[in-house]
Parts: structure tokens; sequence; C-alpha cells
């Protein structure tokens, strides 16, 4: 089994969410990536929200290409990646508590509505069986999914594809 994540010791990380009264578009869901990325103590962070399909999935147009406006390139850390949903939630992992009030000061100086910010358990810090399903019990060579990095621990869809399963924003270690 893998540990759970610690960070400088015996610290646990917290996890808290940010969930905005609204959906964000493509420009306000950047900034705010952009933002709470540059405060320090920031471990990870899983976006969720309504899915932006590229493809018809079912009925008369089945297969044909949705154009849909919000589904664009963004630029998170000077890492650009295709923001295939339209963000509804943030879950943040953080180092401690005293980062909790940096980010809730930065998340509100992106938003300009209110939103929800609370503490709980959000993101798993120990592999579950979905993990070990997509990637196998041991580090594959494969693949550039690695077990041992433990920023990637709970956040498998089992029913996305290898490429659309994860966004990392700094390169890995090699192990």
């Amino acid at each position: 089994m893998v540990d759970t994540i610690s960070v400088s010791g015996n610290k646990k990380p917290i996890q808290v969410e940010i969930f905005p009264q609204r959906v964000l578009m493509p420009d306000t869901a950047e900034k705010l990536l952009n933002v709470i990325d540059k405060v320090p103590g920031v471990i990870r962070m899983v976006i969720q929200g309504p899915s932006l399909p590229n493809r018809v999935m079912c009925g008369p147009g089945t297969g044909s290409p949705v154009n849909h406006p919000d589904r664009r390139i963004i630029n998170v850390s000077g890492h650009a990646f295709e923001l295939n949903i339209r963000l509804g939630r943030l879950q943040v992992e953080i180092e401690d508590r005293s980062v909790k009030e940096k980010l809730r000061q930065a998340a509100a100086e992106v938003l300009p509505f209110p939103f929800e910010y609370r503490e709980g358990f959000f993101i798993r810090t120990k592999a579950t069986l979905t993990d070990y399903a997509k990637y196998g019990f041991k580090s594959r060579t494969d693949e550039s999914i690695n077990l041992d990095d433990k920023r990637l621990l709970g956040l498998t869809d089992p029913k996305a594809k290898n490429k659309d399963r994860i966004c990392m924003l700094e390169p890995t270690k090699e192990y």
C-alpha cells in the first residue's frame, strides 16, 4: 500500500474546495487557476464541472463535431492544455492552515461573485482500486503515469481515455 501524503515531516496537508455560485467561463477559469497556482503551499488542484464533448454522442447527429466556444486552450503556469469542461468547482490540496486564508483571498480577487469555501476531504490520499486497475500495482514504464508520484493518487477517471486522464502542469521527477 502507498502511504498517505505528508509534507515536511508529520504535517498532513489539508484540502479545501472553492465552489462558485456560477459555472466559470474559460477566461475566468484561467485567471483563477493562475492566481491559485501562484499561492505558495499549493500541492495539487482538481477541477470539476460539466463536460464539453467534442463530438455528438447520440441522436441524429452522432459523430459530428461540436464547436463549443468554451472548449479552448488555456494557459496555466506557462503550460497550455485544452479545457474540456466548464469549471464548476475546484478542490485544492494545501500544505497547512496558514495557506488557507491566502487561497481564499486569491479566489476572492478573481471571482466577481460569491463562492463557497470549505475545508474537507475531497481528494483521495491513498491509491484506490481504480488507480490499481488503471496503472497496475507497480509503476509502469510504458506510460507516463507513476503511482509512486503521490500527486496522482485518487485522480483517475475509470471511463477516461489515456490522453484525457490527468494533466500535470509541472514535470515529474525521474524514478
